[in-house]
């Protein structure tokens, strides 16, 4: 069990609520960015309304009412409201803390990355606590004081590296002109890719720079749907 959860589960206890002691400390593989972006239906700045935990298939749910701030890519656009499924909650005495699960708090904005729930009108986090990145206020610039910026979400828990891509053998290279006349040139050896892990990339970062990756990048990795936008 975690620390955060021995605290909560403690508090909780503390003041009549039942808390589950089977949670363990969140332990994740680092989502990558792209995969983050392509994973995601829809991509706003949005901040907690309201919310309400029920109970589905002996679980707590919780459900939380967002309007979006600043819509950035896909469906929810900027304006809009959206419900978003969580797991975790309380409801009566009884309460369930999820380690990885994103926190959403009333009035507290975040950049969330989120893809439709086979409910309609419902969503939920990509890749759960990774897919959500609180917004704060950057007071470290005298210069800018109204610059906000993104930050990894404190749910977030341990994080493992991706498993590296595997190796492909080299490729001889095409037919050119070499010092020794007509043949095949230098073979081209196929390196790995470098990931570029979401938490690394999007903590710390201005939050216009972000929203504007983000929005570039959505419209790459789902060109069907930029697509069916550019109609509108």
């Amino acid at each position: 069990m975690s620390l955060l959860t021995a605290v909560l589960a403690g508090a909780s206890l503390a003041a009549g609520v039942l808390v589950p002691t089977d949670a363990q400390a969140s332990v994740s593989i680092a989502v990558a960015y792209d995969a983050l972006v392509k994973d995601a239906d829809s991509v706003g700045v949005v901040t907690p309304q309201e919310s309400k935990s029920i109970w589905e298939e002996g679980r707590i749910i919780t459900y939380t009412r967002v309007k979006v701030d600043q819509g950035v890519a896909g469906e929810l656009g900027t304006g809009g409201e959206g419900w978003i499924r969580t797991m975790g909650g309380v409801v009566g005495k009884i309460g369930q803390l999820v380690d990885g699960e994103p926190v959403l708090t009333t009035g507290k904005p975040a950049l969330l990355f989120m893809r439709k729930f086979k409910q309609g009108g419902t969503w939920e986090v990509s890749a759960r606590a990774q897919g959500q990145y609180p917004v704060v206020q950057d007071d470290s610039n005298p210069t800018s004081p109204k610059l906000r910026k993104v930050i990894r979400s404190n749910a977030i828990g341990v994080l493992f590296p991706p498993k590296p891509a595997a190796a492909q053998p080299a490729q001889p290279g095409p037919v050119g002109v070499t010092p020794q006349g007509l043949g095949p040139t230098a073979p081209k050896t196929a390196e790995a890719a470098k990931v570029i892990l979401a938490s690394e990339f999007l903590h710390d970062r201005p939050l216009d720079d972000v929203t504007r990756d983000i929005a570039s990048n959505w419209k790459r990795l789902h060109p069907a749907a930029a697509a069916t936008d550019t109609k509108k």
